[in-house]
């Protein structure tokens, strides 16, 4: 606060950007007398900006008194913005196939892995806008923050330019936006996988041009792409599948992939995915996604076999007139159902061998009992004490973990099944812990769960 006179006080804001004058009255509500120009070159002495010298001279020239009033402004600081990171490929997109206008599936316009050759610009550095600094009352500048200058996610086979502007290929591959880096990996192109490759495994990304025929094993980093067909093979990849052809089984395991798998039709196969899994038809299979289960196009059709996914499941068509027997399981996660099955399985065969080791114990209880044990059955007899204690403690340790997975599994966000035609009688439907057989055809319905029931609504 500065004393301009003995009546005229002008303060100054805390962060220096306003200033404010104050006429005082005296006990008879007289204001002193004062120049009014000598007033105004004293309060030009401390603002040095934003003065609004009408208002001052109004407040002064009307002897506006008792009441600050507002009568400079400084200017805000504008700060700069960060820079970015724009990518050259779409990273995002999913691995989904273009459904034509009459319903048909076109898999020929479906463009998802990124091939790029050395050289190739794969990302640019858009660098920080410039800010402005502020001004206070005083005229002392007020310094505005800079833009944050972005660091390239650079990945293996990628190097930056000499600008330091963009981001480029150093070698042939696919580009990938993997564990927030941008890498390109090795890219394998094959006929077939048959007699005359063997069994690959490869690391880094796989295009084959035609089949990968019965008992091939192709084992990748990657993602792959088969132009063709699996017939009978096994793919496994950490990455994306797009099989534009099919895939028939055999009814053994034939797909355990990391990302999203897309094909024509799967026919009595067993398939993990971590994403999505989308098709157009699925027939007698086991197909598990940790993400949804999306079966499109003019067919839509799942029929047979057991469909499981964390999320939803969409069909056009489940099941059959046949009644064949078909399962569609949302609401769990396909790993952790696995997990908790085994668990069961393994408590299971504890308890019948703990079962089998006191039975054991009781028979030489009765011969302790009767002094009737030797030192060879007497340390049998010790050795079935341990043996139990251990079988009773990893019971105690298993049934804990399958507590904990449980409770993970009620707390699953509850899933959806949504058939935009026809479910036949035969169908069982499990969201959850809830389950419901499907005993009359429905059209056009959604199921969910809703206080442990199946409940039925319009698609």
């Amino acid at each position: 606060m500065y004393n301009i006179n003995s009546n005229i006080r002008l303060s100054i804001s805390k962060d220096g950007q306003r200033g404010y004058i104050e006429v005082l009255s005296d006990n008879n509500n007289e204001v002193q007398d004062f120049n009014i120009d000598e007033v105004i070159n004293e309060v030009k002495k401390y603002i040095q900006y934003g003065l609004m010298e009408d208002v001052l001279l109004k407040v002064l020239k009307n002897r506006i008194v008792n009441e600050k009033i507002l009568i400079a402004e400084g200017k805000k600081p504008v700060n700069g913005k960060d820079g970015k990171i724009k990518f050259y490929f779409d990273f995002e997109k999913p691995l989904m196939p273009k459904i034509n206008p009459d319903g048909t599936v076109n898999y020929k316009e479906l463009d998802s892995i990124n091939v790029v050759k050395a050289g190739d610009i794969l990302a640019e550095l858009i660098p920080p806008e410039n800010g402005e600094d502020g001004i206070k009352v005083t005229g002392d500048p007020i310094p505005h923050k800079k833009g944050k200058t972005p660091i390239f996610p650079r990945g293996k086979n990628t190097e930056i330019s000499e600008d330091g502007r963009f981001l480029i290929s150093s070698s042939n591959g696919i580009v990938e936006y993997r564990n927030g880096r941008i890498i390109v990996s090795e890219l394998l192109v094959l006929e077939n996988i048959d007699n005359s490759t063997g069994n690959i495994n490869f690391n880094g990304n796989v295009i084959i041009k035609k089949d990968i025929l019965n008992g091939f094993t192709l084992k990748t980093t990657g993602s792959v792409e088969i132009k063709g067909a699996i017939e009978g093979g096994f793919v496994q990849c950490d990455g994306d599948l797009l099989v534009r052809r099919g895939i028939k089984g055999y009814n053994r395991k034939t797909v355990d992939i990391g990302g999203d798998l897309s094909t024509k039709f799967i026919e009595n196969s067993i398939i993990n995915a971590g994403g999505n899994v989308t098709a157009e038809a699925i027939m007698h299979s086991d197909v598990s996604s940790k993400s949804n289960i999306l079966v499109i196009g003019k067919k839509g059709l799942i029929v047979g076999g057991v469909c499981r996914a964390k999320y939803e499941i969409r069909a056009k068509v489940v099941g059959s007139s046949m009644a064949t027997s078909t399962v569609l399981e949302v609401g769990i996660d396909p790993e952790l159902k696995s997990k908790k099955d085994e668990l069961e399985k393994k408590i299971n065969e504890l308890k019948n061998n703990l079962e089998k080791v006191e039975k054991s114990i009781k028979i030489l209880e009765i011969l302790k009992s009767s002094n009737k044990l030797d030192q060879n059955k007497m340390q049998i007899y010790n050795n079935l004490i341990t043996t139990r204690d251990n079988i009773n403690i990893e019971i105690v340790n298993l049934e804990r973990e399958l507590n904990e997975l449980q409770i993970i599994k009620d707390n699953l966000t509850k899933g959806q099944i949504k058939v935009s035609d026809t479910v036949y009688p035969g169908v069982k439907i499990i969201i959850g812990n809830s389950q419901l057989i499907v005993k009359d055809e429905m059209k056009r319905c959604t199921f969910y769960e809703e206080n442990g029931r199946i409940k039925i609504g319009p698609y």
